[in-house]
């Protein structure tokens, strides 16, 4: 019993090491006012650039443990910046965990997907020429996410997934920062990013799965407070250039601290609990 005991408050504390450290706010500082030629710049005006550093060093102990000490310059959660790609990570992850999920015969990585238009501004899909059969699937969106950053596959699995449950799960794994709310490069927002598209996903011939059309009618509280309006002007959806600052607060939002979680998660899943592990099989 005792046993079992100290085991238990071992893993916990492995848990609490991954989750719960506050960075060094020092360390970053100091090694770059060592070098004003080098990181002089940087230092007069680490707000105007917004300059932000979360540098993260991982240890292993006897037992082959990993330990993390994470370090962070300028680091503020609060003070908004464009995510853009980082997004697609967590999302293709999600993709994963939703077929594992579903647990239906049949449905793989692999199954031919085939995505409808049902809303005004979504596109359909039921070829893709970089696939070597020619067919869309969870599998190639993947790859073509982690190879080239292709902004229509992102897309595809945020329909997949579809906008609430993405934002659920980013608060089931401690996202609490993070929201997920929009697709990449097609003037997504408002309504059209509300909607994600119907699905079906075939084996040869058979259909074997076919996601609904969805609408999530909740709202996701932007975390950042500051830098929301950024810029001088910029090109509007009809291509008119307007002359005013650039509002960020209805884009995506995924803070540096929630970006490392998510690469513990992935990179590290023995240091959490299992219910907070990315339910995917060793294989993806």
């Amino acid at each position: 019993m005792m046993k079992k005991l100290l085991l238990l408050v071992f893993i916990s504390s492995l848990c609490l090491c991954a989750t719960a450290q506050q960075p060094d706010t020092v360390f970053l500082k100091t090694l770059l006012q060592s070098r004003p030629d080098l990181f002089g710049n940087i230092l007069k005006q680490a707000t105007q650039n917004e300059v932000q550093i979360l540098y993260t060093q991982i240890d292993r102990d006897s037992h082959n443990n990993p330990h993390f000490t994470s370090f962070s310059y300028h680091l503020n959660p609060r003070h908004y910046f464009y995510p853009a790609s980082t997004v697609k990570l967590p999302t293709l992850i999600f993709a994963m965990e939703k077929v594992n999920e579903l647990k239906i015969k049949g449905l793989t990585l692999q199954s031919a997907m085939l995505t409808d238009s049902c809303y005004a501004g979504q596109t359909w899909v039921t070829r893709d020429t970089s696939s070597t059969n020619g067919l869309p699937s969870l599998e190639n969106y993947i790859k073509k996410i982690l190879l080239v950053s292709d902004n229509d596959a992102y897309n595809r699995l945020y329909e997949f997934v579809g906008r609430e449950e993405i934002n659920l799960k980013l608060k089931k794994y401690g996202l609490i920062q993070t929201r997920i709310v929009s697709r990449l490069a097609v003037g997504d927002g408002g309504g059209s990013a509300r909607h994600t598209n119907q699905i079906r996903f075939y084996n040869g011939d058979k259909l074997v799965y076919t996601k609904p059309a969805l609408t999530d009618s909740h709202d996701y509280p932007m975390y950042a407070t500051e830098n929301l309006q950024q810029g001088k002007g910029y090109i509007d959806k009809n291509d008119q250039l307007v002359m005013a600052p650039f509002d960020f607060s209805d884009k995506n939002n995924y803070p540096l601290a929630d970006q490392q979680t998510v690469l513990k998660h992935l990179l590290f899943p023995e240091v959490f609990p299992k219910e907070q592990r990315f339910n995917l099989t060793n294989a993806q």
